[in-house]
């Protein structure tokens, strides 16, 4: 018996190993060919650092444009001459005497746990739980079974991908931020490894380059260059804290006996976990760290710079902030609000050198984003369907806690409309919780010093103030709920770990600075630190738990489920059978086939998770908020509906002309589909490409095979 847990780890230990060829190697030789912060005689530590940060930031781009100019082929072999000459310089420059290992500092070794921590989190969180015959997903499988199509469709049709739920005729131009499938897709087409643990492996290098950036930061924007590796440690640890999440979680589930999937959950407006984005929305922190990269660049040019250093810092944050707006629109989106502030600061303060390199690397990422802007803004105004706004004015709000008042008699609209302001503070210290009090920390101390801010230091307080106050007045509902607020609000959390970094080293290091002695005056603060920071802690921890061990508990009975997306009752078995099935249709139908599916069952997300071939309608709006015409989605919609959910009303059908006429080539049942249930009807009477206890692939059209292929 197959073990897809086993093949799952392998792929994606694989998969790893395969990203690393197209994240590390363009960042290194970025850094030596344009020397940037002196990298070519900076440390090997620092060079990884580099690398990993500013690859992340730029191969996005790089794939995405020579892919689109070109073909996969053109890209594999530009990102393997680039490999191949970094490995070259390697050799050059790193000779390995004897005792090379032993002048290894500590605190590199700590970094290297963390990171193998880290890989073993994402083989074990991402990969399918298989337990006899019973297969459990992660609960991020959610948003996954959306992300795994969308890899494959960029492998399968090339760049720009085309839509993988919308087959209704020729697929449509896939109308999203897919720069980060075109790179997970590099592996796939190089070696032949699955969708699914390419995205799965790109988790892995996300939080990677998330944690890379964080000392680079701290030594060039912050200046921490005393006792950097320790804080380097304690900034990239302070990435599993989140806020006090786990107390309403506790409540929900203790007194209310609602257990969720994610402890995020209770939240409609969430300020997501930093465990939580990469698990989810591993492109989002992609984004995020592309957008700082670029800053960081921009943040070491100003009036004295050479024209070589102004040139080069335009080049590098241009490349990054066009890779940026390619991995979320949200992220840049909000960034962007920032960066035109800051632009205008500079105009003001008369630094137009400094102005002119900023524009030059605005300018340079808007052209080189011109064609995905284009294939963006071309989306049919009725594809998304009425009210899907990006952007709109509304207070980042918690109607939990209004209807309460309601209940209580309070209908006044004003009075309601001021209570949000409180209610929002208050939801934004249980989200945020260490890092509230971290923030509030920072403006004390600024407020209270007598020397100046830097120019660095403003910076940071502007991007902090500019997106929270953006992220607390703006929603968006293009995909159902608050993406710009949940996603935007990761360039405020970055600004926080910045700071909260140097705090806790000089808290709990009994060091002399002014933080650390206001605080040790005043043990309240410190206690309260410490609880917030255990809190935050254990709500990561709990958080991940509950992503790899809901299935299991909602399967057995354990707890009352809070979703209906993992399937019918009795999912765990049927999809194991799922999995196989679209495993073995992978396998017996060519890339170019078009498979159709319930697209209303509570299954079509296994369906989405397995199937590698393009569906004609993968739910009953064919992922036209994706790209395509929703009209017609809606008028054939209740053809395709009937086929599996009304097995009377189209007895006297021919469903091969109704497949011609949708582009279908295989009909997929399930046991939970009312058509299984009718012995008389087509799942039982056509005959199979296979079958097994829970699904059954029948060939359909003029032209499709009549006979089962054993």
């Amino acid at each position: 018996m197959q073990n897809f847990t086993i093949a799952d780890l392998v792929q994606t230990k694989l998969a790893t190993l395969a990203l690393a060829l197209f994240l590390l190697p363009p960042g290194y030789l970025l850094g030596l060919a344009s020397n940037a912060f002196g990298m070519r005689s900076r440390s090997a530590a620092e060079k990884i650092l580099f690398s990993a940060a500013y690859s992340v930031a730029i191969t996005p781009i790089l794939a995405v444009l020579v892919t689109r100019l070109s073909s996969y082929k053109v890209t594999i072999a530009f990102f393997l001459v680039l490999a191949v000459i970094s490995i070259a310089t390697l050799v050059r420059q790193l000779p390995l005497p004897a005792g090379f290992l032993s002048r290894v500092q500590r605190s590199t070794w700590i970094l290297l746990g963390m990171m193998l921590a880290w890989f073993v989190v994402v083989q074990f969180s991402l990969a399918d739980l298989q337990i006899g015959h019973r297969l459990y997903v992660n609960y991020v499988a959610y948003d996954h079974s959306v992300r795994v199509p969308f890899v494959e469709a960029a492998a399968r049709t090339g760049v720009p991908p085309l839509n993988p739920f919308y087959g209704l005729g020729e697929a449509p131009v896939l109308r999203y931020f897919y720069y980060w499938y075109v790179v997970c897709a590099l592996p796939m087409r190089l070696f032949g490894l699955s969708a699914k643990a390419c995205l799965s492996a790109s988790v892995f290098w996300s939080g990677v380059g998330l944690a890379s950036i964080i000392p680079l930061f701290l030594k060039y924007v912050l200046y921490e260059t005393e006792n950097l590796r320790k804080k380097t440690v304690i900034g990239i640890a302070l990435l599993t804290v989140t806020g006090l999440d786990i107390l309403p979680f506790a409540y929900l589930g203790l007194r209310l006996h609602l257990w969720l999937g994610d402890i995020e959950w209770w939240e409609p407006n969430q300020v997501t976990s930093w465990l939580g984005s990469l698990l989810w929305v591993p492109h989002h922190v992609a984004s995020l760290t592309a957008c700082m990269a670029g800053l960081l660049m921009l943040s070491s040019i100003d009036e004295a710079s050479s024209p070589g250093q102004r040139i080069w810092g335009a080049v590098i944050s241009g490349l990054a902030f066009a890779s940026a707006a390619g991995l979320s629109v949200y992220v840049t989106f909000t960034f962007a609000i920032f960066a035109i502030f800051w632009f205008l600061q500079l105009l003001f303060e008369k630094k137009f050198k400094t102005f002119t390199t900023l524009a030059a690397a605005g300018v340079l990422s808007l052209l080189l984003s011109w064609p995905y802007l284009v294939d963006l803004l071309s989306k049919r105004i009725d594809a998304a369907g009425p009210g899907a706004r990006f952007a709109f004015f509304a207070l980042r709000g918690f109607p939990d806690v209004l209807q309460i008042f309601e209940s209580l008699g309070m209908h006044n609209p004003l009075l309601l409309n001021l209570l949000q302001v409180p209610i929002l503070l208050f939801v934004y210290f249980v989200e945020f919780g260490f890092f509230a009090l971290i923030m509030w920390l920072c403006l004390r101390t600024d407020t209270r010093s007598s020397t100046p801010l830097s120019r660095q230091r403003r910076m940071m307080w502007m991007m902090f103030v500019i997106c929270l106050l953006t992220m607390s007045v703006l929603r968006s509902d293009s995909s159902g709920s608050n993406d710009l607020g949940f996603r935007g609000m990761l360039v405020v959390q970055f600004v926080l770990v910045l700071w909260a970094t140097p705090i806790v080293y000089d808290v709990f290091s009994r060091s002399s600075s002014v933080v650390a002695t206001d605080i040790g005056g005043r043990r309240w603060i410190k206690a309260s630190l410490v609880l917030t920071l255990l809190l935050g802690v254990a709500g990561t921890a709990c958080e991940l738990l509950a992503l790899r061990f809901y299935p299991l508990l909602a399967d057995a009975g354990k707890i009352t489920r809070s979703e209906s997306f993992l399937g019918s009752p009795g999912f765990a078995e049927r999809t194991y059978w799922l999995r196989r099935g679209f495993d073995q249709l992978n396998a017996l139908t060519p890339s170019t086939a078009a498979v159709q599916y319930n697209p209303t069952g509570n299954e079509t997300m296994m369906a989405h998770l397995y199937s590698t071939r393009q569906a004609a309608m993968g739910d009953p709006e064919c992922g036209s908020p994706f790209g395509g015409d929703l009209q017609k989605c809606k008028q054939m919609y209740p053809y395709v509906s009937a086929v599996f959910n009304s097995p009377d009303a189209i007895r006297d059908w021919s469903l091969d002309l109704l497949c011609d006429e949708f582009y279908i080539n295989v009909l997929v049942a399930t046991d939970v589909d009312p058509a299984w249930q009718d012995r008389y009807g087509w799942v039982w009477i056509k005959p199979a490409l296979f079958a097994n206890p829970s699904m059954r692939a029948i060939p359909c059209g003029t032209g499709a095979r009549t006979s089962p292929v054993r």
